[in-house]
């Protein structure tokens, strides 16, 4: 019985530190890309390769875990997963810091949705929903604590302790283990595993991520991104055929008789969409448009996620004694109007907005998420019950990994117009300025390259267009004076009838001082008139960067807020029964 207490605070701690070291990466990059000297593009792997690589060993690690024993097979993960941590701390270098966050994905992908069907099936159905509640709340306090937690380890010591923490509790987590789960003599099932099946699930996935992940970068109608779509779908295509006629499938189709499961698959892809586009772009949005710190960045946004954690648990506790169509239909209608509040929000005053839009997305994912994952196993026990975690796992992963795809493309176009939009107000003021054509011409090339549109980086407005004003060299101050004094002294010898050379030195002398005061009082005076207007022409281009790219993140939250209505239509395909 002693024993039973600890199996549920080790399998959250482990879920813990899987679950932060996704959120805790976007917090950590401009660290690691100032380490690395890479650029942000080649760096957002770090996040990738963990993302796919997870979604793509779920299903099989499913199945593999059975066939192992899963407590020994979380107990295996661990070790791969704190291994990954270490080598990821010690990388010194791009491509081996991904093959660290690929060691560290194949321990997540065998730790968390086994660690899921352990919890449930060492507790009676009657309290599988607060099994539910602890791991998914586990899953949730990782998302809030992990850009905070990240931001503070790297501002106050170093990116890499981020991840060389993991180690000593990984291995508390290892010894608790294997003080309380036989490893021994638990419970296997001998039966065979579709290879087959397994490989063309890998492929599905894989190809799929990969394509939505890189699509962007690609092109979304290059050869290689239309290969990848087609050979997911062939290869999704084949799994099936070979589901269906296997004698022991990689996945069992009995899963989707069950209405309750499908409503709740559907549901939690949705869910994940739309927490996945507040997480894509808000901590750029606040970065990059609005100069706050990676860490002020992640303190503004924890409330979302402690409303996340808060919602999950307080809904796996409720949703018994409530209709759980309707509790998902509340909670996608609270993500509607987080959505709304996020697609107005004003920051240059205040966070009031953000924080509102925030918090009720966060809430309102919790409370789908949470009575999705209790219906998308309610229905099954022993191999199905894994399977459904499984399958509730990958549709986790797939749901976000479309939210990034598509909110990504779309803040890509939004932004390439924000900037054709600025740099043609910026010339037009630039060719209405009373400056110097060379000047002109230099303010044209910096504003061409920081607002060049077919550049998909999101324009840091603080340092979008800077320029250190119009300078003339010493040089051109002697020329421009000797200019004037050669023309000076002509004309003297003239009116005097005299040739220059009569013209005695000390007048020519004390004639030079006072026209070499008079040309650099007036290119002085010439100076400070037109880097004044340089300057106010600069903040004008400034506000209305900004202005434009606040633009471009609020109207894709405009666009998406039909998606949580559109969500209600999951509610019909769950079962009609009062208790559901």
């Amino acid at each position: 019985m002693i024993k039973k207490k600890f199996i549920l605070p080790v399998l959250m701690l482990a879920t813990i530190l899987c679950m932060m070291d996704v959120s805790i990466m976007t917090i950590l990059l401009p660290d690691i890309q100032t380490a690395f000297n890479q650029i942000l593009e080649n760096l957002s792997w770090t996040i990738n390769v963990y993302t796919i690589v997870f979604a793509t060993l779920i299903i099989p690690f499913g199945r593999l875990a059975e066939k192992i024993g899963q407590n020994k097979f979380v107990f295996i993960g661990l070790i791969v997963f704190g291994t990954g941590s270490f080598l990821s701390g010690f990388s010194s270098n791009l491509p081996i810091m991904l093959c660290a966050r690929f060691i560290q994905s194949v321990g997540a992908a065998a730790i968390i949705p086994t660690s899921m069907v352990i919890g449930i099936s060492h507790f009676s159905v009657k309290n599988r929903n607060k099994v539910v509640a602890a791991l998914a709340g586990s899953q949730g306090l990782a998302v809030a604590i992990g850009p905070s937690f990240g931001g503070t380890i790297a501002q106050y010591l170093s990116w890499r302790w981020a991840f060389y923490i993991n180690v000593p509790l990984v291995l508390i987590a290892l010894i608790i283990f294997a003080c309380i789960l036989p490893m021994h003599n638990e419970k296997t099932n001998n039966a065979k595993i579709d290879y087959i099946g397994s490989i063309l699930s890998m492929i599905t996935l894989f190809a799929l991520s990969l394509g939505l992940v890189q699509g962007n970068n690609w092109g979304w109608s290059s050869l290689l991104t239309i290969s990848l779509f087609i050979g997911s779908a062939g290869a999704f295509i084949l799994f099936l055929i070979v589901e269906l006629k296997s004698s022991h499938p990689m996945i069992d189709m009995y899963l989707f008789k069950s209405r309750n499961f499908n409503g709740a698959s559907l549901a939690l892809i949705l869910a994940n969409f739309l927490l996945g586009g507040f997480a894509a772009l808000i901590p750029t949005f606040l970065t990059r448009i609005h100069g706050q710190s990676e860490l002020n960045a992640a303190l503004i946004i924890t409330p979302y996620s402690i409303a996340v954690m808060f919602s999950t648990i307080t809904s796996s506790l409720l949703v018994k004694k409530l209709n759980k169509k309707l509790f998902i239909g509340a909670g996608f209608i609270i993500m509607a109007i987080g959505y709304y509040f996020l697609s107005i929000m004003n920051v240059s005053k205040n966070y009031h907005q953000l924080l509102i839009g925030a918090i009720a997305l966060g809430l309102g994912y919790g409370m789908v998420a949470a009575t999705a994952n209790i219906l998308a196993v309610s229905d099954f026990k022993g191999s199905l019950l894994t399977d459904s975690q499984s399958v509730s796992n990958v549709l986790r992963q797939v749901g976000i990994v479309i939210a990034i795809a598509t909110f990504m493309t779309l803040l890509s176009g939004n932004v390439r117009n924000a900037k054709q939009n600025t740099l043609n107000y910026a010339k037009s003021r630039v060719a209405n300025l009373n400056l110097s054509t060379s000047v002109k011409r230099k303010i044209n090339n910096k504003l061409d390259h920081k607002l060049n549109p077919n550049s998909n980086n999101v324009t840091n407005v603080k340092n979008s267009v800077s320029f250190d004003g119009e300078k003339i060299s010493q040089k051109q101050r002697e020329t421009k004076i000797n200019d004037v004094y050669n023309d000076k002294l002509t004309l003297l010898a003239f009116k005097n009838n005299v040739s220059e050379s009569k013209i005695p030195q000390a007048m020519k002398t004390k004639l030079k001082g006072i026209i070499m005061q008079k040309v650099n009082n007036k290119i002085n005076d010439t100076l400070r008139k037109d880097n004044y207007k340089i300057n106010n022409l600069l903040h004008d281009i400034k506000h209305h960067a900004k202005h434009q790219l606040n633009k471009s993140f609020l109207d894709i939250y405009k666009v998406m807020l039909l998606i949580p209505i559109i969500a209600l239509l999951v509610l019909p395909i769950f079962k009609f029964d009062k208790k559901i």
